[in-house]
């Protein structure tokens, strides 16, 4: 269920609006921090905002590739080391700066220790903090209808099929949720699926642009090769379709003996045919961009949340040829947040409706070079109308599933994440600032027997992000991951005592150990800040509360020596009602860019 202590998110609202005024808004809490039972010098240590400037990501321009290899069975491979892999960007051999291997298959539960026999006091320290209840969230599937771009008869079937995959497959810490492109009709991630049952049942095609099907009409991918690629065969085909759609009259006077309204029908049918092209790839762009839109508004709200996440779009298919940047964007994102994207085309199995091409109302031409001509750009525009949703299944390691019936089977096959799965990472170099696409490849050096499926390219950024807001987007993605990072040595400890029948104090101590920390020599004094953020989730994966607090050191070389050997901690307590809760702790280091993220679990008896 949804969550009292949270508003309900919409995936059509920027999602920055309700996370970030969380996070724009944090005033760290003003208790001490402990340095090991020594108090500190002001002048050494200082708590409070600051926006220090990060400059790892924006420095490297680091590229993310998620890569799954299967065996000539299907199953994933799990035993590869960064040398068995080789990356090129533009044929060229790139060094992998970043190699790791994730295995984000679910675990089953640890039982949690026995409750305390009294409710007060504090909780026990052999409390094991990284179990995770079983009533707790574990796996967040975002399903995706777009109600926009798909006919009633392939969302009906499609949405039967959901519904029978639901009923058969949901278990205990699965949350489901039920989105759409136009905005309506959705439910939140919950277990209850009788209310999911309702949102299947009162899907509708709602189609943001009317489908004109009048003589004349130019269809999107047609329209694309006019506009954007300035295609002669589509010009001509479009220009002949509206000449007869729309004859000349006939004017007898002739010059030469030839007819004088003759070039003068053809530029008129012409231009004509350019404004309708116009005109037919503005209501593409319109009912591609709010399935984008869609799309990038879940994978924000999964970034959000702890455990596995995944996404699967069900769609009649849309046309990206001119939204590829959009879908680039959409893919970096779902790689940083660790989000798998899979798809199902509701169209089930393809039948080709386009064989007669003369007898449809978009293509009024005798000609029979043109029908044949028509009938294979109407054939691509079918395959293209799934491509961007290929595309965003197969860069985020996801599965594209197609040319089926079995949709049931597609939801089964979809709604799971890959057993094993490899994370690459390289910093192009001498990269221009020009948005232009760059083609990926990844290759296997020793092992040729095996599948391997990576993202297939990226878009250079057309101009470099600012430091101190991509600073803050590094900080946001961690705290709302359940990904443990350890490139600083940290350590979380959590405590609660209960103030009265109905509320409780949660206590959170996050230490680091300074050795590896980057410090800046100024003069005599060694330089660095540390970002602090403490957020504290409920059962369904929900931000509760949190807090963010900066230390700012200037330290002389013999008070380093002191805390070197005492490390620093922050102590920020929060007040809470009694349930389950995900702690999720971050330290990140200005100097260096490295950031490590710890969760722990704490059960806060009734």
């Amino acid at each position: 269920m949804v969550s009292s202590l949270t508003p309900v998110r919409r995936p059509r609202a920027r999602l920055p609006s309700w996370r970030w005024v969380v996070f724009l808004i944090l005033i760290p809490a003003l208790a001490p921090y402990s340095l090991k039972g020594q108090a500190a010098n002001p002048q050494e240590i200082s708590s409070r905002d600051v926006e220090p400037t990060f400059k790892l990501q924006t420095e490297r321009n680091l590229v993310m590739v998620r890569v799954v290899v299967r065996d000539a069975k299907g199953a994933t491979v799990d035993n590869l080391r960064q040398e068995d892999f080789q990356l090129f960007d533009h044929g060229k051999l790139q060094t992998i700066l970043h190699f790791s291997l994730e295995k984000p298959a679910l675990k089953a539960p640890e039982p949690l220790p026995p409750k305390p026999a009294e409710k007060t006091g504090v909780e026990p320290e052999a409390s094991d903090e990284t179990a995770m209840p079983a009533s707790a969230a574990r796996r967040f599937v975002a399903l995706y209808f777009d109600d926009v771009n798909t006919p009633l008869e392939n969302l009906t079937r499609a949405r039967d099929a959901a519904d029978r995959f639901l009923t058969k497959s949901v278990q205990a810490g699965d949350r489901v949720a039920l989105f759409t492109s136009s905005g309506q009709k959705q439910v939140d991630f919950t277990d209850d699926l009788a209310q999911l049952h309702q949102a299947l049942f009162d899907l509708r095609p709602r189609p943001i642009m009317g489908e004109d099907r009048s003589c004349g009409t130019i269809p999107p991918y047609e329209a694309y090769l006019i506009i954007d690629r300035q295609d002669p065969t589509a010009t001509a085909i479009a220009t002949e379709e509206m000449m007869n759609c729309n004859p000349c009259p006939s004017v007898p006077a002739q010059v030469a003996g030839v007819p004088i309204e003759t070039d003068a029908c053809t530029t008129r049918a012409k231009t004509m045919a350019q404004r309708e092209a116009m005109e037919s790839e503005r209501r593409m762009e319109t009912q591609s961009t709010a399935a984008l839109r869609g799309i990038e508004s879940i994978v924000r709200v999964l970034t959000s949340l702890p455990g596995q996440r995944s996404m699967v779009i069900v769609s009649g298919g849309f046309l990206t040829e001119t939204l590829r940047f959009d879908l680039s964007q959409i893919t970096d994102r779902a790689l940083r947040a660790g989000v798998i994207i899979s798809a199902i085309d509701a169209r089930g199995l393809y039948v080709d409706s386009t064989l007669d091409a003369s007898q449809a109302t978009i293509a009024v031409t005798q000609r029979g070079d043109m029908i044949a001509q028509k009938h294979s750009m109407l054939m691509l525009s079918a395959r293209l109308e799934a491509e961007g949703m290929r595309t965003l299944a197969l860069d985020t390691g996801g599965i594209m599933f197609e040319n089926s019936n079995d949709l049931e089977a597609g939801f089964r096959k979809t709604a799971g994440v890959p057993e094993t799965f490899y994370v690459l990472a390289f910093s192009p170099q001498n990269l221009k600032l020009d948005g232009a696409f760059h083609p990926l490849q990844v290759k296997l050096v020793a092992h040729n027997s095996l599948a391997v499926q990576a993202r297939r390219g990226y878009y250079a950024p057309k101009k470099l992000d600012d430091p101190a807001a991509q600073e803050k987007e590094e900080i946001q993605e961690a705290v709302f991951s359940q990904d443990e990072t350890q490139e600083l040595p940290i350590d979380v400890h959590t405590q609660f005592f209960m103030k009265s029948e109905s509320d409780a104090r949660l206590a959170v101590l996050t230490r680091i150990d300074l050795h590896p920390v980057h410090f800046r020599k100024e003069e005599n004094l060694n330089l660095d800040t540390l970002t602090f953020v403490t957020a504290v989730f409920d059962r369904d994966g929900h931000l509760v509360m949190g807090h963010q607090r900066s230390l700012e050191m200037r330290l002389r070389d013999d008070a380093l020596q002191k805390y070197l050997q005492s490390g620093v901690s922050v102590r920020i307590d929060f007040d809470v009602k009694p349930g389950t809760y995900l702690v999720r702790s971050i330290v990140r280091d200005s100097e260096s860019g490295q950031i490590s993220g710890l969760n722990r679990t704490v059960e806060i008896p009734y």
